[in-house]
């Protein structure tokens, strides 16, 4: 692993940047990061795993390897095996032979997938741990402070963006639902004045249409507006 790689860094970090500005969603920017990062550290293997607050396990999110296939499917405990660790305390920690390594929780596994040395650093943002980065090398490699530092920055980048990632999607669905929710009682005004029936009967009516055709209640409210919007235009060029 080269120690130097400051310009493939930045370029990596600012094609995060632009995926997050094109409004990629979550999964394709979690791909894109560890791409990235196994590009930029020649690992063999690079993965993310997200923190679930509730079961407080680290979850398999992205991974990207040179075989294409990573045995590693089960949550990882918060506290427990390597990464764990990393996530509890908020600190990088590497191995130099994880086969050899009595923390390490799949050493099987990494024989199966010819992994040997380990960085593993937190993703941090605002003191808020959101997961981890795991590297691995295919050969026993004593990662430098420079490259500790390296994937460090990489990672706290990673997850700051990934956070208002999170942020701006919350926000999107929110501003949706109430868009739908308007459009709802927009439709069911429609179908009051038109029928001469009561606000719950008109529900009512709208409901049954989308269960009867298998459709959201927003969609069915869409497209009652546009009926009406056509019917309106229709009336007015006459």
């Amino acid at each position: 692993m080269e120690t130097d790689r400051t310009i493939p860094l930045l370029e990596g970090l600012a094609e995060i940047s632009k995926a997050i500005m094109e409004k990629n969603y979550l999964d394709d920017i979690f791909a894109l990061i560890v791409s990235v990062t196994a590009k930029v550290t020649s690992s063999k293997i690079c993965s993310i795993l997200l923190l679930d607050k509730e079961s407080k396990e680290l979850v398999l999110k992205a991974c990207h390897s040179e075989s294409g296939s990573y045995n590693q499917k089960s949550n990882t405990p918060l506290g427990k095996g390597i990464a764990g660790r990393v996530a509890k305390r908020n600190e990088p920690i590497k191995v130099l032979d994880v086969r050899k390594e009595p923390r390490f929780l799949n050493r099987k596994i990494a024989v199966e997938d010819g992994l040997v040395s380990l960085l593993s650093v937190p993703m941090s943002a605002d003191g808020e741990i959101i997961g981890v980065i795991n590297c691995y090398t295919p050969k026993r490699h004593d990662f430098t402070t420079k490259e500790v530092h390296m994937l460090t920055t990489v990672a706290s980048q990673a997850a700051i963006l990934l956070k208002n990632t999170e942020l701006r999607i919350m926000k999107e669905l929110v501003e949706r639902e109430l868009e739908e929710r308007k459009n709802i009682e927009k439709a069911k005004e429609i179908i009051m004045e038109k029928n001469q029936i009561s606000g719950d009967k008109a529900f009512k009516i709208m409901r049954k249409h989308a269960m009867n055709n298998r459709t959201s209640l927003a969609k069915v409210a869409d497209s009652i507006i546009l009926v009406d919007t056509i019917s309106d235009d229709i009336v007015k060029d006459q």
